[in-house]
């Protein structure tokens, strides 16, 4: 068959082949003359490239497209092709949430989308992790684990297993001998090139921020590692009033990474110009950590959810007329009440994507996702308690040929207008 030699299919060759209905400008019924048409502009490598790069950025298309024949699986194959799909689309979506732990993972995407821990490839030391202060978040497609014991910092890849391991600097290693200390870390992609988009950032320069709060101390310290130059900057400092929250990744705002401090304060540390600095709270909320989270605002700026008897107010930082920076409380509230299948009595947040503006809320049924734009609700964990292991965001265009080779695929042809043609394969594999 035209399959097996690495062709287009001919609808007769596949019994399972099911035509889509057509949008209203096309013809219902298509002849041997429109199909022949069809096979024309799909045969060019290059035009059959540019509808591919097209599909949806969901985890189910390009490994189910790969599928159809071996040409098509040798374009979708392509490193050059998956740079191109990842450029076209810019925005990776939201695969899940890490629940705690590196071998803990929470899908947000429905099937044939649905991604689990086992679709990853676990860090190669120390796991199971039985401590998830260890699990640091993920950023760009990376995730960053710290060890205490051994005082190293692991930059991870889930989709590859390959990590980077990077020690201690020996300032911060020094400076808190003998005392208990709080470590968190977190890291970016730092690539400079023109149009970049991250995704497959495991191999580009990057960026690892650590920092140490003692638990009995009024400081906390900062360092980076550049991955260029293979070595760590200078330690900075601040003054702080309280420890960080254990229960939140950094935010990253601008050039700002933000973290969370226990009570409400915020610590900054500028990238750009290298300085740790902390924001107070709206001075008048005396809640707990699960009530507040750092967010990344429409403008890029810097915003706070603050969750009040099941009602999120928003709070952002703005200049007043006198140019005079400080909190403002915007108009919209977000109630939760009658939101959820069922009456709730408490709710937590326990975490927050930056780049979907989707923050997780603990309830006793579980674990719920809360669109902050659309206000769209969705259950992802289904439990009888209320757990308040942080959830850290996963975003990444997920593009592992996994699938490939199976059978049992159906095939639909979706032809829009006389000249866009794209491929979906229209049932779970």
């Amino acid at each position: 068959s035209s399959a097996e030699r690495g062709g287009l299919m001919d609808p007769a060759e596949v019994p399972q082949l099911q035509w889509a209905d057509p949008v209203s400008s096309s013809p219902r019924v298509y002849g041997r003359k429109q199909w022949r048409a069809v096979c024309k502009v799909l045969g060019n490598d290059n035009l059959l490239a540019e509808i591919l790069v097209r599909l949806p950025p969901n985890p189910s298309s390009l490994p189910r497209a790969s599928v159809v024949c071996k040409r098509w699986l040798g374009i979708l194959s392509d490193p050059e092709f998956l740079k191109r799909f990842r450029k076209h689309h810019r925005k990776p979506p939201l695969l899940g949430f890490f629940e705690g732990y590196a071998n803990r993972f929470a899908p947000v995407m429905d099937s044939p989308d649905r991604i689990t821990a086992s679709c990853f490839s676990m860090p190669k030391s120390s796991t199971p992790y039985s401590d998830h202060r260890e699990y640091m978040g993920c950023r760009h497609g990376l995730a960053v684990l710290v060890n205490k014991q051994d005082r190293k910092t692991f930059v991870w890849d889930p989709l590859t297993g390959r990590q980077h391991s990077v020690d201690f600097p020996p300032g911060l290693d020094d400076a808190f001998t003998g005392n208990f200390c709080m470590w968190r870390a977190a890291v970016l992609c730092a690539d400079a090139e023109d149009g970049h988009v991250h995704g497959d950032c495991f191999l580009s320069p990057f960026k690892l921020v650590l920092l140490c709060c003692g638990g009995y101390n009024t400081q906390a310290f900062c360092s980076v590692y550049d991955s260029v130059s293979g070595v760590w900057g200078g330690v900075f400092s601040t003054a702080v009033s309280r420890i960080i929250s254990l229960l939140r990744p950094s935010i990253l705002v601008g050039n700002a990474l933000c973290w969370l401090i226990s009570g409400g304060d915020i610590l900054v540390f500028d990238l750009e110009c290298q300085s740790l600095d902390v924001i107070e709270k709206p001075a008048f909320y005396y809640v707990t950590d699960g009530c507040f989270q750092i967010l990344r605002m429409e403008g890029g700026g810097l915003g706070l959810a603050v969750l009040l008897d099941l009602t999120i107010q928003l709070w952002e930082r703005k200049s007043n007329s006198d140019g005079v920076v400080g909190w403002v409380l915007l108009k919209k509230t977000i109630p939760l009440e009658g939101m959820f299948p069922r009456r709730m009595n408490s709710v937590r947040i326990v975490g927050y994507d930056e780049d979907t503006n989707v923050i997780v809320l603990t309830s006793m049924t579980g674990n719920f996702t809360l669109q902050l734009d659309s206000m769209q609700l969705k259950h992802i964990v289904k439990r009888n308690n209320i757990c308040y292991d942080p959830f850290y965001p996963y975003t990444n265009f997920y593009t592992a040929g996994r699938a490939v080779g199976r059978e049992g695929v159906n095939l639909e042809l979706i032809v829009i207008g006389p000249d866009l043609l794209t491929y979906y394969l229209g049932r779970t594999i």
